[in-house]
């Protein structure tokens, strides 16, 4: 019934997407980007069944899911990156959580949700990733490993959560990488080429790609996530620089006979400056 709301019930919740799905629509354009959206939510949604699994809601191209059973929670997420994830598709990933959620009206809220989001987020092309919560509901013989992952901070929690890779019985579980310029997946040991600039290394699906690449690289390695973070934490550092400075030079311009000249604080800001200069050079080595 609508307006409905159930509390506290425990779930297990699958998150599946197309990693960088903006940097897709840029490469391909709105109209091929949304006809690969519509096929891979449509081709999950075809697995849904055998796993008991219940489709909650699409959002553009990413598809949420409950679970009651959290090892069916692997095994469809697994199945999912086992048929949808290979060299040259899209990047598909996955990630999954376990605990209580709150339905309101068919949706699921909480903070369960809102984790299962972002350990998705956390996977890259190929990984079905899971936190501790539902490594803790696996009980016995399941017919897949886990690898150990680490623990990693996610946004708005305090402690750090373990985190799982879900691999298949006696698999390598070698990963996927994402072609810069077509952001279509691509399998390290299949790459038509692979590029190192700056430390990093960029692999590449065709000559075509590569091409493009090596004709206007800033173009596209602004929109990997190496990229995006040093960018933005050089904007974050240059933004603090000015309005911290532009407040005390207003300050200092203002009648204050009690305040030496130079202020103690000017030297503070030179070196400041200086450190920006090296943070703009460090981000331009990862561009």
């Amino acid at each position: 019934m609508a307006g409905s709301e159930t509390a506290g019930e425990s779930s297990t919740f699958v998150f599946a997407d197309l990693a960088g799905f903006t940097a897709l629509t840029e490469a391909h354009g709105d109209d091929v980007a949304v006809g690969i959206a519509l096929d891979f939510t449509s081709r999950v949604r075809e697995l849904l069944p055998e796993y008991r699994a219940e489709e909650v809601k699409t959002i553009g191209d990413e598809v949420m899911i409950r679970v009651s059973d959290p090892v069916d929670a692997v095994r469809l997420g697994m199945r999912i990156v086992d048929e949808l994830a290979f060299h040259d598709s899209p990047p598909v990933r996955v990630g999954i959580h376990s605990g209580p959620a709150t339905n309101r009206g068919g949706d699921w809220f909480g903070g369960t949700v809102n984790l299962a989001s972002r350990v998705t987020d956390a996977a890259k092309p190929g990984e079905v990733l899971l936190t501790g919560a539902t490594r803790g509901q696996l009980d016995g013989s399941h017919g897949f490993e886990l690898e150990e992952r680490g623990r990693r901070h996610f946004r708005h929690l305090v402690d750090p959560i373990p985190v799982y890779r879900a691999i298949a019985a006696g698999a390598a579980g070698g990963v996927l990488e994402v072609d810069p310029v077509c952001r279509m997946a691509v399998d390290p040991a299949r790459a038509h080429s692979v590029k190192r600039r700056r430390g990093l290394s960029y692999y590449f699906c065709s000559e075509r790609c590569r091409r493009a690449f090596d004709e206007r690289p800033l173009r596209y390695i602004v929109t990997t996530p190496a990229g995006r973070l040093a960018r933005r934490g050089f904007l974050i550092n240059l933004a603090v620089f000015l309005v911290v400075g532009t407040t005390h030079v207003i300050a200092w311009l203002g009648p204050n006979d009690a305040e030496p000249w130079p202020p103690p604080m000017l030297f503070l800001f030179i070196a400041w400056a200086v450190l920006l200069g090296f943070h703009y050079r460090a981000v331009r080595r990862v561009l």
